[in-house]
């Protein structure tokens, strides 16, 4: 993958599959639990039922990156969903399968590399010799095509 901009778009297309993976289900609980908050009685406590829902639409938020982003790479496919899809896979720098601390790490760093909409990653993905996120950098791994 040496085009630059070939490389930002796979990988860009890459993080809205894998999003929508995740987001679809939070979403689902956050519609129930605000179904369920509006269909109280109205003299009852409304502000409960609200935290709650918005503590799961967080949780299946939270643990569903963490399990497209860390558990799916590390246990079965090498990559996330989303790469899957694409023909990509995550390797070491030197060609292996990273553990799960690559892959923790990786998860991580979305965090910096998220900023604006993924664009501090896009470029530092355009911008790196290996086309890498600052997550791929700290966790020495690259993302590859599948081979």
């Amino acid at each position: 993958m040496s085009d630059p901009a070939g490389v930002i778009l796979r990988r860009y297309a890459q993080f809205v599959l894998d999003r929508l993976v995740t987001t679809v289900p939070a979403v689902v609980v956050l519609v129930l639990g605000l179904r369920w908050t509006l269909h109280l009685p109205r003299g009852d406590d409304r502000m409960t039922p609200a935290y709650l829902t918005m503590a799961g639409f967080l949780l299946v938020i939270l643990a569903g990156n963490w399990f497209i982003e860390v558990w799916v790479p590390h246990r079965w496919l090498g990559g996330t969903p989303g790469m899957r899809c694409l023909g990509l896979r995550v390797v070491t720098e030197r060609g292996e399968t990273p553990g799960l601390r690559a892959h923790l790490i990786r998860w991580a760093m979305v965090i910096v590399d998220g900023y604006f909409f993924g664009l501090v990653g896009a470029l530092a993905i355009a911008f790196s010799p290996r086309h890498q996120r600052f997550g791929d950098m700290v966790a020495r791994t690259l993302v590859v095509r599948r081979g």
